[in-house]
């Protein structure tokens, strides 16, 4: 009996924050170190949970933005056939993939993505200082939630795959995953500090990121993530995921 999950795109998004880990520590290493640094004045364990904390609303704020797009997706596009839409869909996140594979290959934002982005973090970004005056485990987990907000082409091209996922509930998941693909690297960074962004932050880091996510763009672009892939286009089955 089928449980409806998008078993191929949770496995891809997944993945894609594993493959993404470089990025993620060159775009939020900073703020994770801080976070951990600020806990563990309060001690090891309150570091520690500090750290979890903060990643946990980072998450969280991933798998509400797949939530909302899938679902505006999914009610836009419910007259369509589901199957083009989702291959669609698929190929923009394999095109997002491409350009943050390059943007690391060159250390450009060839396409000014996170640029643009940053009109919408700057109404947020203020939030962060009244975060600060919070109670201190409360204060890590609405830093964390914010923060999954930051202007990212790697969350961009998850969000691609979690639009293309059908339900609400999908792509919340889709993004759910993605974010614990995530959680390996910035965790660590979270609990070791600023010490393992520079690690891993150097040329040669970045350059065999970009070669891994630019493999993963083709393989996103070519392999079979749509939900239902090689099931054929059933109409009454494709066409009630978009109305879920």
């Amino acid at each position: 009996m089928s449980t409806g999950l998008p078993w191929p795109m949770l496995a891809a998004a997944a993945t894609l924050g594993l493959a993404g880990s470089a990025h993620c520590l060159g775009m939020c290493g900073g703020i994770a170190a801080a976070a951990g640094t600020q806990g563990r004045r309060g001690g090891t364990a309150s570091g520690s949970l500090g750290g979890i904390l903060f990643n946990l609303g980072r998450i969280a704020a991933y798998a509400g933005l797949g939530a909302g797009i899938a679902a505006v997706v999914g009610s836009a596009l419910a007259g369509l056939p589901f199957r083009p839409v989702a291959v669609g869909l698929r190929m923009v996140a394999a095109l997002l993939m491409l350009v943050l594979a390059l943007n690391l290959l060159t250390g450009r934002d060839l396409l000014a993505l996170e640029h643009l982005g940053g009109r919408f973090w700057n109404r947020i970004r203020p939030l962060a200082g009244r975060a600060l005056a919070l109670p201190p485990l409360l204060r890590f987990g609405v830093l964390g939630l914010l923060w999954g907000f930051l202007p990212c082409g790697l969350v961009y091209s998850a969000l691609s795959l979690a639009a293309a996922s059908g339900s609400a509930a999908a792509g919340g998941l889709v993004m759910l995953a993605f974010g614990l693909g995530t959680l390996p690297s910035m965790l660590a960074v979270t609990l070791a500090g600023g010490a393992l962004t520079r690690c891993f932050s150097g040329l040669r880091t970045r350059r065999a990121a970009g070669v891994l996510m630019l493999l993963f763009a083709l393989w996103t672009a070519l392999g079979p993530m749509a939900p239902h892939a090689g099931r054929g286009d059933q109409a009454p089955e494709t066409n009630q995921h978009m109305h879920h």
